[in-house]
Formats: structure tokens, sequence, C-alpha cells
């Protein structure tokens, strides 16, 4: 079904209840970088603008959804006394247009848009997985096991693309069509059996029909074109985030029982591995291995009082926890 008026003015109200929470803070604390985001997103962004923005003090202020973090954005443009404040804005991509398209030059570039669909993804590259390896099971690279366990997830996440790509599809063309489905909690093992010798899927377009029921029902060419052109840009970068990272937990809570194990099949030893990944918070338990694009680099050393340069100087571990990925 449509976005309802009722949702719109749910997403206004949030975004008022934000900017009132805003005023408070911000007369206790002028001097300081209020930053909005959609959800709990300060989990990934938080340690990424201590050490490159590197502000006296900074603020994170939950808008719970893109819209309200663009209803705040809109609310502080219009209201003069608020323009020397420093203010940053972090928004999912998702399947949508890039607000570069919607919005002013001057005011997209005031605001962070993931250049994949979430800051999920940022979680699942090749080079997050190499880095989790390397910290948490101890693998040395080039190593076999890490060879094994790299080539491996390589595979799996092919595989993986393959059986979620029609689910992807399905979403991004519902999107498009103004369609509400309700994701939040969805989880892909109802769809996907994930297990290391293997991938399988176990659901259809009807399915998806059934469990949705959208207005305007998706014939397959619709979607096999909208899944081409996700295909074309990455799966990894542009398939859903939620998914993808859930992906990654699954397999890597796989992969420490099988190491602990000692089986032989993926590891030539055994290991003693005590990484716990809870379910809900994957972002925390894994954000310093997380890519970190150039363009978010750039986004966050614009409200840096010093250059980049210096900031380099200052901490020496930027280049080893932050070296920009590939993404923008």
């Amino acid at each position: 079904m449509a976005i309802s008026p009722d949702n719109l003015r749910q997403k206004r109200e949030i975004a008022q209840e934000v900017f009132l929470r805003f005023t408070r803070l911000y007369e206790q604390d002028k001097f300081a970088l209020f930053c909005f985001f959609e959800g709990e997103d300060v989990k990934y962004y938080g340690i990424r603008i201590k050490t490159i923005a590197s502000p006296e003090s900074y603020h994170s202020l939950d808008c719970n959804g893109k819209a309200s973090v663009l209803e705040v954005f809109s609310i502080l443009s219009k209201r003069a006394y608020y323009q020397s404040v420093q203010t940053a804005y972090f928004i999912d991509k998702d399947f949508n247009p890039s607000i570069k398209v919607s919005l002013p030059a001057e005011d997209a570039q005031k605001i962070y848009e993931t250049p994949c669909y979430s800051i999920e993804n940022f979680y699942t590259s090749i080079d997050c997985f190499s880095e989790i390896l390397k910290s948490e099971f101890k693998l040395q690279q080039f190593e076999t096991d890490f060879d094994r366990c790299l080539n491996l997830y390589r595979q799996l996440q092919a595989k993986f693309h393959l059986q979620i790509g029609l689910f992807n599809a399905y979403i991004a063309c519902c999107r498009k069509n103004r369609e509400e489905m309700k994701l939040s909690g969805f989880k892909i093992d109802k769809l996907i059996r994930i297990n290391l010798e293997n991938i399988t899927s176990n659901y259809s377009l009807e399915d998806l029909n059934t469990k949705f029921s959208p207005q305007n029902i998706l014939s397959e060419n619709e979607i096999q074109q909208k899944l081409s052109e996700l295909q074309a840009k990455n799966p990894q970068q542009s398939f859903r985030g939620k998914f993808e990272i859930e992906f990654l937990r699954k397999i890597v809570v796989k992969l420490i029982e099988r190491a602990n194990k000692g089986d032989q099949d993926y590891f030539s030893q055994k290991y003693k591995i005590t990484l716990k990944i809870p379910e809900d918070n994957l972002l925390s338990t894994f954000s310093q291995y997380a890519d970190t694009p150039g363009c978010l680099e750039k986004y966050l050393e614009s409200f840096n009082p010093h250059s980049a340069a210096q900031s380099r100087k200052k901490d020496s571990s930027f280049v080893l926890l932050f070296s920009p990925q590939v993404y923008c």
C-alpha cells in the first residue's frame, strides 16, 4: 500500500521532537558538532566523527528514519538563528534516487548520503572480512587458513547474492511504486538457508506477492530489469544492507564454531576464538573493521578545525583504521 498521510504526519512530528532536543542541547553547548542520524548509525559513525572530524564535543540525535533527518535539515535551514551552528546529517541511500537529484547542490553537499545501500554494506566487503580474520581469528595474511576462509567467503557471498537477488529487486520495485513494506525485524533465514557448504533459497515471486500484498502486482520482467540494474552496480554495495550484514554474521558465527572444533575441512588446526557476536549489536562489534569510503572522510574532514595532514599526524592510527575504500 502507498505511504499514508498518517505516516507522513508522524515523521514530521518526530522531526519536531528532534529539533526541540537539539535546541536544548544547543543552549548548553553552542560550539559542539550536532549530528543527526536515521537511527543507531552512530555505532558506525561515532568513532569516525571523533577521529576524522575531531570536534571538541559532539552530540548525536536519533531521528528514527531518513525522512525525519531530511525534515530536521529543512527546519534548521530555514532558521537564521542557527545558520552558524555546526550540523552534520547522515542518511542511507537505500534503493532511492540520490538526494543529489532531488535537492539543490548546495543543500545536498551538507548531507552525507552513503554511496552504497546503507552503512551495513561497509561491513561486508572483502577488506572488512579480512580484518576480522586477522584480528579476531588471529590468522596471518597469505597463510593457508586465512586464504581458505577468504576464498570461502567470496564464493558464499556470490552464491548468497544469486539467491537473495530476487528479493532485493522486489523490494526496490515496491519502493519505486511507493508501496509500504514492513521489513523491520525480517530475517533472511525465512527465505535463504546459509551454510558453509552451500546456500539455497526456498521462495518465489508468487510467495513474495502473497506475503506483502502490494497494490500493484509486479511482473517478472519488471523484477528482472531491476535485478540487472542492481547487479551491475555490485550486489555487495547495492543490495539491502541489513541482509548483507546478516549474511556476514552467520558466516562468521559458523566459522568460529568450526575453528574452535578444529574442523579439518576449514582449518589446519584448532583455534580458540572467544568472540561473541550479539545479533542486535553487530554495528558496534565490527565497527573498527568496517570500510570508510573516501567521500565520508572528505565530509567529516570539512568539520575538522585543523588540516587533514595535521589530523593524520596527530593520530597515527588514522591510516590503519580508516584507509578509504573505493565506493564514491
